[in-house]
């Protein structure tokens, strides 16, 4: 049978002995947030399922259609899935809503499927009302999902539309493989559902198993909740208000017959789409009159979603074809910088239609492999910002899209820094290279400081699956003397387990060499120990290492552009081990102030930023100081440069007075008392 829920491959990841331990839906979570900082949200949902669980739906009522689109985030790996994955999981989810599925007949008594009467159609109109296929594809860092309401950039106006992000994960929420929010439980931007890619549909890098995930998801975004309730699944019995679907604790398998626990002699709905038994083949007429309450209410939005109007407005009525294409391109690595003389291989990402003709083209001289496919590799030979266009074209349109490339003869950071990874996404020149499994990604529930670290989720990781954080390039040969150190934590899964972490460095990315690799045994001494349950440390347990003080490291004190890999290999034969988290990356140089703690100090900020013209340096000085700044281009050439001797106080300088800079990315380097701080300006 088929399942009603992606219980996940995390659920699978820690064995049966915690999977119910386990969430793969996190719309409780997230409604249990809800109520409590809203109990009047809390008391109107919950009585809007009271008053129309009940009520008879008319069976001449004909289907209500509702417009779709999907927004695939992607870094170019198998979760950037098919048109015809998508295809597919429209079929399944029109199926599953109109009682179509032939496992119907294997429902247990006392309980009848009933038909939803929704149907789900794909737009071909969007907000601008310009020809779509209803799938667009955005090549982004947010394919690593996050639940803050910044990660919503692409949603569209969800009283028009129901809105599916599909993504690569979503490491930072308790194992979720997906979830959605209940009608007015949040702003129109994060009104939307979310699902793992490997959760939609049947096929590609979906499965039978778990392909009716956004059966689920959308029960919800219509109202319905869990048939237990507001709760923990399997703890407790619980009521979803829902007269026909009885008091459960909810399963996490599947029986084979009537199941009676939580009041005897009265059956439990474990085959409904909104358990996680793994056998979900019905809605209840109950739930039925719920999603048809919600439907026809405007809370939300909802009761537009299917008038005439909106039907022709999204296409679903008179459908535009056929659409323009929309260029998209990236690098393997998600990675636009460079040192001179090295290549970066691009990629085509576009969509909107089917490509077929390809035309790459790089300036500076850079030299194009495969000018006329899909990829090509293209070398830079000289330092500089450079662009790399793609032209893509079918019998119907073309389509141009460009990417701005720095190549760097030296280091992007050439003074004391350091990197906490307190905002969203990589830092500047940093990259995450995955051969599977959960990468590299941000983490918002532990940090040695602040509120965030970078780390590896080691439970999700199958056997000898390697992950690497690479660094941006720091100048050693311009600073004598200088460190770098770094604080982690691990835990260790059990005694046999054999994760592998080690830290590599390059000139500028290119042959790398191995320079410290503990055994995990001492990794994890000191730190999180050995546990079988996930790791999330507390800030003391994080541990301090001192990669430059590494006899191995003494080549590259030499070196101006040396790069860093932070490498985790997933224990060889079990995998699924347990956490590893980074934090705290310190460049320090000699009679320097770090740059993160001089930033703070002085409330810097440079705006506008991108700018095309005068650009303002903001700052507050606690006593006179001297201070010089210069604007740089990326090979050192100073385009502007000033000294002053100013008082203590509050002061904006103007930069960037003569307006000489071409478009391209900048250096503005600001010099208080010998004190170094370096930011980029983007001039348009």
């Amino acid at each position: 049978m088929k399942t009603l829920l992606f219980l996940f491959l995390l659920a699978l990841s820690f064995g049966n002995s915690i999977a119910q331990n386990l969430k793969s839906c996190g719309y409780d979570e997230l409604t249990q947030k809800i109520w409590t900082a809203n109990p009047a949200i809390k008391e109107a949902q919950l009585n809007k399922i009271k008053q129309s669980a009940f009520a008879a739906k008319p069976s001449a009522v004909p289907a209500y259609t509702i417009p779709v689109v999907f927004h695939i985030l992607h870094l170019g790996g198998s979760e950037n899935i098919s048109d015809a994955q998508i295809l597919d999981a429209m079929y399944i989810l029109n199926r599953d809503f109109r009682k179509q599925n032939a496992d119907t007949i294997s429902i247990l008594p006392p309980f009848q499927a009933a038909d939803v009467n929704f149907e789900f159609r794909l737009a071909t109109k969007d907000t601008n009302g310009n020809c779509t296929t209803g799938i667009i594809r955005h090549y982004t860092p947010l394919a690593h999902w996050d639940i803050l309401p910044q990660y919503y950039i692409y949603t569209w106006d969800p009283s028009k539309y129901l809105n599916i992000y599909i993504v690569k994960d979503i490491p930072t929420f308790n194992s979720t493989g997906a979830y959605a929010y209940a009608p007015g439980s949040t702003g129109p931007a994060e009104d939307a559902i979310v699902a793992i890619h490997g959760g939609v549909g049947s096929i590609g890098t979906g499965t039978q198993q778990h392909s009716r995930g956004l059966t689920h998801e959308v029960g919800h975004w219509f109202g319905v909740p869990h048939i237990w309730g507001n709760g923990n699944p399997g703890i407790a019995c619980g009521d979803d208000g829902i007269g026909d679907t009885p008091v459960t604790k909810g399963f996490y398998t599947c029986p084979s017959t009537t199941v009676a626990i939580c009041n005897a002699g009265v059956a439990e709905n474990h085959q409904n789409y909104e358990d996680y038994s793994g056998c979900g083949m019905m809605f209840t007429a109950g739930q039925a009159a719920v999603m048809a309450a919600a439907i026809n209410s405007t809370l939300a939005g909802r009761s537009n979603l299917w008038t005439n109007a909106n039907l022709i407005a999204t296409g679903v009525i008179n459908p535009s074809s056929p659409c323009q294409l929309i260029a998209e391109a990236g690098s393997n690595n998600n990675s636009y910088t460079v040192c001179t003389g090295q290549a970066i291989t691009f990629n085509d990402y576009s969509y909107n239609g089917t490509v077929t003709a390809w035309s790459w083209s790089a300036s500076g001289g850079a030299s194009v492999t495969n000018p006329n496919a899909s990829s090509a590799n293209i070398i830079f030979p000289s330092a500089g910002v450079k662009t790399v266009s793609l032209q893509v074209s079918n019998s119907n349109s073309s389509a141009v899209i460009t990417k701005t490339v720095l190549v760097i003869n030296t280091a992007a950071i050439t003074s004391g820094n350091s990197e906490s990874f307190e905002v969203i996404g990589l830092p500047v020149g940093f990259n995450v290279i995955n051969s599977g499994g959960a990468p590299w990604a941000q983490s918002i529930v532990a940090a040695a400081s602040g509120t965030k670290s970078y780390f590896v989720d080691g439970s999700q990781e199958p056997a000898s699956d390697i992950n690497i954080l690479e660094t941006t390039s720091y100048d050693f040969l311009n600073n004598p003397g200088a460190s770098f150190s770094f604080k982690y934590a691990y835990a260790r899964y059990n005694s046999s387990n054999t994760d592998v972490f080690k830290i590599q460095a390059s000139d500028c990315g290119g042959e790398w060499t191995d320079i410290y690799q503990p055994n995990n045994i001492s990794l994890a001494s000191g730190s999180g120990g050995t546990s079988t349950t996930p790791f999330f440390p507390t800030s003391s347990q994080f541990k301090t290492y001192v990669i430059s003080n590494h006899p191995a490291f003494s080549p590259f004190l030499n070196t101006a552009s040396v790069k860093l890999r932070f490498y985790f290999k997933a224990d060889s034969v079990a995998g699924h081990g347990n956490n590893f988290f980074l934090d705290d990356l310190n460049f320090d140089t000699p009679n320097g102030v770090k740059e993160n703690d001089l930033s703070r100090s002085i409330f810097l900020k440079l705006y506008p930023n991108p700018s095309n013209g005068i650009t303002t340096l903001d700052f507050v000085l606690s006593d006179k100081a001297i201070i010089n700044y210069k604007i740089t281009d990326v090979t050192g050439r100073i385009i502007e440069k000033q000294d002053l001797n100013l008082d203590a106080g509050h002061h904006n300088l103007n930069i960037n007075q003569t307006k000489t800079p071409e478009s391209g990315i900048y250096l503005v380097n600001l010099n208080i008392n010998g004190a170094k701080i370096s930011r980029k300006l983007i001039i348009e």
